[in-house]
């Protein structure tokens, strides 16, 4: 990865551009590593995740299933992960996912928990499991459905189509579209604008709605929130 702080806003780059920026283990432990570090970074408020070259993260490098066919492993080279995704993003700082191009399989389940999701103009979402013999992951199955509908989700999902960025933002899986070359630095400003608020407050607005999203008793999400 390539990481680089604008003001309180950190931004981590996915740096396999030959790859689309396929995710593997030293990708994956490079990010959450630095996620890390700057969630116990006072000076920064908010943090984008964005690919470098012409796309976002065309999914898991799948040379590492080819590897795991043969009986080798490709992802010994880092520790494996102690923590689930999904908690990793819900107590982080908050993340803004900044997709500059195709959003395939993995690569688009990652930022379905994270706080916003922004989109170029040139954006391609897909969640292509079924296209190469996989399920999806990473929770998809639930926040795609709070996210876009379960028709949507479902057709999506059973398809595998790869959808432009206009139509992602119409069934409300991205938040915004900007100009491809607008992108990052929209992106920065929308974080920039959350990271000037204060960082314990916006910690326990994520909390309150991870934990109450789906909570059906309101008393007890008024006492939660009190």
């Amino acid at each position: 990865i390539l990481t680089e702080v604008r003001g309180r806003v950190g931004i981590i780059t996915m740096n396999r551009p030959d790859k689309l920026n396929a995710m593997n283990a030293l990708m994956d432990y490079e990010i959450r590593k630095q996620i890390a570090l700057w969630n116990d970074d006072d000076s920064i408020g908010a943090i984008v995740w964005t690919g470098g070259g012409r796309g976002f993260c065309s999914g898991a490098d799948i040379s590492r299933f080819e590897a795991s066919v043969q009986g080798e492993s490709l992802d010994n080279v880092v520790p494996p992960p102690t923590e689930n995704w999904i908690n990793m993003i819900k107590t982080a700082k908050p993340v803004i996912a900044a997709i500059n191009g195709v959003s395939i399989g993995e690569g688009l389940t990652r930022t379905l928990p994270c706080d916003v999701r922004v989109a170029s103009d040139t954006a391609r979402l897909s969640f292509r499991f079924l296209r190469v013999g996989l399920t999806p992951e990473v929770a998809s199955t639930h926040y795609a459905v709070y996210l876009i509908g379960l028709g949507r989700t479902l057709e999506l999902m059973l398809t595998g189509e790869l959808i432009p960025a206009d139509e992602a933002f119409r069934i409300g899986l991205v938040n915004h579209i900007y100009p491809a070359d607008e992108l990052l630095d929209r992106a920065v400003e929308l974080a920039g604008n959350i990271a000037d608020n204060p960082i314990w407050n916006l910690g326990q607005v994520k909390h309150l709605v991870h934990q109450d999203y789906l909570e059906h008793d309101i008393d007890k999400v008024l006492a939660d929130e009190s």
